[in-house]
């Protein structure tokens, strides 16, 4: 059976975290050209290194600390991708920024506008950088999304704003991108053991919880749907 994902170049972002860094990995291990994205350059250095000792095909490393970029760094990720590369595939979002539950009106807003620029405007804007190249190639981008009945409570604050946000983009972006076979989807991970759920639940014990390793299997099938259809 054709492996549906190999020498695909799919762009990750997040790739360090507890979802995105199990994504990667079964990424390149099905021989993908897997570019990973993340904040921090040793990581993702420690993450290519971990990634090619498990027997993963080398990924292409991108370091891109999404508080401060702005559209005019995001084209210019494009450009790069088109004149080293010449497509892409994929677009899978993963990265997200929390930093816990708190009442709205002790909420920082120096922390509001982070959570907003990494979760909301970001994935919007680079979106808006690759769609040339996703249009090309009939790809697919992937936005992670939460469960909104659970973010629309109390003290979820900013984080349950972006995610409403994005769901409601990417609605909107599917619809636009019909005429160009270019898929736009949103994916709900279950309840996962990862740092971002701890600080919401810190007292879980997180036996009933799923590992990101059995999760990121529902973004493979989306993606061999997907890309290319």
């Amino acid at each position: 059976m054709p492996n549906k994902l190999e020498n695909k170049t799919i762009f990750l972002t997040g790739a360090c975290g507890g979802l995105g860094s199990a994504l990667a990995l079964e990424l390149c291990q099905g021989q993908a050209d897997v570019i990973i994205s993340d904040k921090n350059p040793r990581s993702l250095n420690i993450m290519c290194d971990k990634i090619v000792k498990q027997g993963g095909k080398e990924p292409m490393v991108y370091p891109m600390d999404l508080v401060g970029a702005t559209p005019d760094d995001f084209y210019q990720l494009s450009k790069t991708v088109d004149e080293n590369i010449g497509k892409l595939d994929a677009l899978v979002h993963t990265a997200a920024e929390f930093s816990g539950l708190t009442e709205f009106s002790h909420y920082e807003a120096t922390r509001w506008l982070q959570e907003m620029q990494i979760n909301l405007n970001s994935p919007v804007f680079l979106t808006q950088a690759l769609l040339p190249l996703l249009k090309k190639s009939h790809g697919s981008i992937i936005f992670t999304t939460e469960n909104l009945d659970t973010v629309a409570k109390a003290y979820w604050a900013a984080y349950g704003v972006t995610k409403a946000g994005i769901n409601h983009f990417a609605s909107i972006l599917e619809q636009e991108m019909e005429d160009f076979n270019v898929s736009v989807n949103t994916l709900c991970p279950q309840p996962m053991k990862t740092q971002l759920r701890a600080k919401a639940w810190p007292a879980e014990t997180g036996t009933n919880l799923a590992q990101p390793e059995t999760v990121v299997k529902k973004y493979l099938e989306l993606l061999k749907m997907t890309i290319g259809r």
